[in-house]
């Protein structure tokens, strides 16, 4: 493992996190001549399911930033699609104002699904990051439902549709798109499938935000680490061949109809340094200090670990498992 990609696995573990030495990869050449300051701090917040904050220099990038954790399940426990939409705006608000570093200027969705999507609009509407530009990556199918959903037209001049293949420049990053797959369930389909080639009318039940085409990004960080966000529990392997970021964020929800996941991840993966599972709460349980620590299963990051510990017993890999709203620190020297 080169020295870059160590400093890494030095600098992660952040206050209250858990990690298990497991397996490391193969070096990652620098990617941009333009550095980040030094002494700048990059961090990844969870905000439950599989949203993320990525924060560094005083800057924030959202990922699948869904923070209502409305009711989801029939009576048996099951995925109800006919269930209504019952956003949390208050929720939404307190992440918004009391726990992320600040105004986005870039939010990424990986697809349509309502514990993805549903509360972007919300988000691009608060008036207090009014004099704030906001970019949203996201495919065809998001686009429409954000527009659907009431997001504003300045708002939406902003919204820029990618798919696989698409890798932007911005100031002092890189995003990377990679075409992805969604989970299965158990019968072998997926949940609320479907696109929208043109704006539906308003979503009103969790079944009308449909998946669109599920993506995955990596933001690279110049003179920082490189992340890879990915929201699901399935993987295109050959989009991700010869990939190799320094923090993998992988989706660790139900893939038992998925062969071989997360194992083919990480071999496409090359075993990243640190690794972090996410999706593997309850979904439901509200953010705060009732459902800080207990509803997040511990299974998700073993899991993960024996995973990475197949792949490549000597890499050295780190599994995290991460907290709420707790920020870690993943900043490379």
């Amino acid at each position: 493992m080169s020295q870059s990609r160590r400093s890494v696995l030095q600098g992660a573990l952040g206050a209250g996190a858990a990690g298990l030495l497991v397996g490391g990869a193969a070096p990652l050449p620098a990617a941009h001549p333009r550095r980040a300051p030094k002494g700048t701090t990059t961090g990844l917040r969870w905000l439950g399911v599989a949203g993320w904050e990525l924060s560094f220099a005083g800057r924030s990038i959202l990922f699948d930033p869904y923070l209502s954790r409305m009711p989801y399940a029939d009576e048996g426990g099951a995925l109800d699609p006919a269930l209504p939409l019952r956003l949390d705006p208050d929720a939404v608000e307190h992440v918004a104002e009391k726990e992320l570093t600040g105004p986005p200027e870039l939010i990424l969705i990986s697809h349509g699904h309502f514990d993805h999507l549903a509360d972007v609009p919300h988000l691009l509407s608060r008036p207090g990051w009014g004099d704030r530009r906001v970019r949203t990556l996201c495919d065809t199918t998001s686009r429409h439902l954000l527009a659907a959903m009431g997001t504003p037209a300045r708002r939406m001049a902003d919204v820029v549709a990618v798919s696989g293949g698409d890798h932007l420049q911005f100031d002092g990053y890189s995003v990377e798109v990679f075409r992805s797959l969604h989970s299965r369930q158990e019968d072998y389909t997926s949940f609320a499938p479907g696109t929208r080639d043109t704006v539906p009318a308003r979503p009103r039940t969790l079944g009308d935000l449909v998946e669109g085409q599920t993506l995955s990004f990596q933001v690279s960080v110049e003179g920082g680490p490189s992340v890879l966000l990915n929201g699901t529990s399935n993987v295109a392997e050959r989009e991700l061949a010869g990939v190799r970021p320094d923090v993998a964020v992988i989706g660790m929800s139900g893939h038992a109809a998925v062969h071989g996941y997360p194992d083919r991840l990480l071999t496409a993966l090359g075993s990243p340094p640190v690794l972090l599972p996410c999706h593997h709460d309850d979904m439901v349980t509200p953010l705060g200090d009732s459902g800080l620590f207990r509803t997040v299963s511990p299974d998700a990051a073993t899991a993960l670990a024996r995973a990475a510990e197949r792949g490549a017993p000597d890499s050295g890999t780190r599994v995290l498992a991460p907290r709420h709203l707790e920020l870690l620190d993943i900043t490379a020297p």
